[in-house]
């Protein structure tokens, strides 16, 4: 994917022109603008800041640079791709995020689930490296990746698209176990989302085949979250759209949900499921 300086015209450099440029070049140009590049300490900025634009605003505010024109944005574009060639491979930059994000619903415009998993996966790796114990919801991080995207959204994406990956290769629902049950591990906090991972989960082993594992993982879901009729739903769903049918089961299930739900597409949701039931006798 293209990636241009900030200025709408073009007139100041480029990501693609600071690229061509080799490591020395790039260190150099800093220094003469008065920046004091030094590889272990930028290593150590990588460690504190989530974006190249944030490193490189610090070396604004600690260093008297001399730079105009068409220069202007080069320290922070200096940044990203040093950041790039640089940094350990899991520690991503915010720009690098952003862009393997964007190249992620590139290959779902293709139709391409898989290379669009393969690539959100590794953003995860990068999220869960910046994981701090102390916080156990998402939105310390999203104080910090909101400039550049959503973070709740693009949790909730990837677990949608590997299920949808899974469906042509079942290896993506293992991933999507996986990566849900990480999920779940890391914020706990998160309930309703922890709610969709968790049912992600036990519908992930339906699709394996695994029908105790998914039995097992929908009871726990419906006990730990007694007033959300969609954990019902999903159980009931696994006993009557699943290869192990059971109408009796599935409508026993429904009929729980039916009782403590309150949101009306709950309810509608429910009712058309027993409805169908009914045409099964």
């Amino acid at each position: 994917m293209a990636k241009i300086g900030r200025n709408p015209v073009n007139r100041l450099m480029t990501y693609e022109e600071v690229n061509a440029l080799s490591t020395n070049e790039i260190i150099h140009k800093l220094q003469r603008f008065g920046i004091p590049f030094k590889q272990k300490t930028f290593l150590e900025d990588v460690e504190k800041f989530y974006s190249a634009e944030e490193l490189s605003e610090n070396w604004f505010d600690q260093y008297m640079i001399t730079i105009k024109g068409r220069d202007e944005d080069f320290p922070w574009l200096a940044a990203w791709v040093l950041w790039e060639r640089l940094a350990p491979p899991k520690k991503l930059s915010m720009e690098q995020m952003n862009d393997l994000i964007d190249r992620g619903y590139e290959y779902l415009d293709e139709n391409n689930a898989t290379s669009a998993c393969d690539i959100w996966l590794t953003v995860w790796e990068a999220i869960k490296d910046r994981i701090n114990p102390e916080y156990q919801n998402l939105d310390y991080l999203d104080k910090h990746y909101k400039g550049s995207f959503f973070i709740r959204n693009f949790c909730q994406d990837l677990e949608d698209e590997l299920h949808n990956a899974g469906v042509n290769k079942p290896v993506y629902f293992e991933k999507r176990i996986n990566y849900c049950r990480e999920f779940c591990h890391y914020f706990p906090k998160e309930s309703e989302i922890i709610h969709n991972m968790r049912r992600a989960i036990a519908e992930s082993y339906a699709e394996l085949g695994q029908y105790e594992k998914a039995d097992s993982e929908f009871e726990k879901l419906v006990q730990d979250f007694p007033d959300n009729p969609w954990g019902y739903i999903g159980w009931g769903d696994l006993y009557f759209f699943g290869q192990k049918k059971d109408v009796h089961k599935a409508r026993e299930v429904y009929e729980k949900g039916l009782t403590i739900a309150r949101d009306q597409t709950a309810i509608e949701a429910i009712k058309e499921r027993l409805d169908e039931l009914k045409e099964e006798r």
